[in-house]
């Protein structure tokens, strides 16, 4: 079955889109990106995916035509060209700077592609490998906002998956837990809910803020948010990461170390979102 992608506003077959080989896409990863989930055609905080899209460009110092309204009918006509308006499936917005040459012949302007494909069946659970590739300083790169050019993402992703795990655990150059390749991390120790602060130098994803209110709103249950070390870890009764396409999942095992699949907090978490998001789909 043929496969349609929007580029800069027009939906062709994804066989037919060309990338000349001089763009600075391919040449340098000169873009940025976001991902989202699409419920059966309806988004969860549609509104922050696109504020971060357009950080992104600002902070690239690329400035683009596209509205929040105007990327979700075009979202919207793509899911419904493909035939999954009516199915579950992972948006991917990428936008690249347009022109060609070395690092210091930029232009401001910027193209797009929106691509999407459908959610297969979830794992409810993965492992995560500690590996040696570190994340990269918010002192050399913007964190905040998700940038094209992710080899060490990929470099980390090689590592855990040769020594048979499906996701690594990436630390700062201080040894502080960060962040998977794909996910932010939380774990529980009694009514303590743990995660990393954006002080190390992570993606603050929009899920594990949607998290952090959730748990804020309990009174049976406290965030803290802090630098915390591998062994931190290591001790904590259970642990989870989430994302916007995963959204809650639990860690069964770090390196060696195996953690409960059915915690009681998670479980409760996992109820408070998709109670959030049946109220916030739209």
């Amino acid at each position: 079955m043929m496969s349609f992608i929007n580029l800069n506003g027009r939906i062709i077959p994804e066989n037919e889109c060309l990338v000349p080989a001089t763009s600075r896409a391919v040449s340098y990863g000169d873009g940025c990106f976001e991902t989202l989930r699409s419920y059966q055609g309806k988004f969860l905080d549609f509104d922050k995916h696109f504020e971060r899209l357009q950080a992104g460009l600002n902070y690239l110092d690329m400035k683009s035509d596209l509205s929040e309204e105007q990327l979700r009918i075009e979202i919207q006509n793509l899911l419904e060209k493909n035939g999954l308006l009516e199915k579950d499936t992972v948006i991917r917005v990428q936008c690249f700077r347009e022109g060609k040459g070395g690092y210091f012949d930029l232009s401001d302007t910027s193209g797009y592609v929106i691509s999407n494909r459908e959610i297969g069946s979830l794992e409810s659970e993965l492992t995560l490998k500690t590996v040696s590739v570190r994340a990269i300083p918010s002192v050399s790169l913007e964190r905040k906002v998700k940038l094209s050019n992710s080899i060490n993402y990929i470099k980390a992703a090689q590592e855990a998956q040769n020594a048979g795990f499906d996701d690594a655990l990436m630390l700062t150059v201080n040894k502080e837990i960060s962040e998977t390749t794909i996910a932010n991390v939380f774990w529980i120790k009694g009514n303590q809910v743990f995660t990393s602060s954006i002080d190390c130098d992570l993606l603050p994803g929009i899920t594990r803020s949607i998290i952090i209110d959730l748990i804020d709103e309990r009174s049976d249950l406290e965030v803290k948010q802090g630098k915390f070390e591998l062994e931190e870890l290591y001790t904590a009764e259970a642990v989870f990461c989430c994302n916007s396409v995963m959204e809650i999942k639990y860690v069964s095992k770090i390196d060696e170390r195996a953690f409960d699949i059915s915690h009681e907090v998670i479980t409760k978490l996992q109820k408070d979102f998709q109670n959030y998001k049946s109220m916030n789909l739209k």
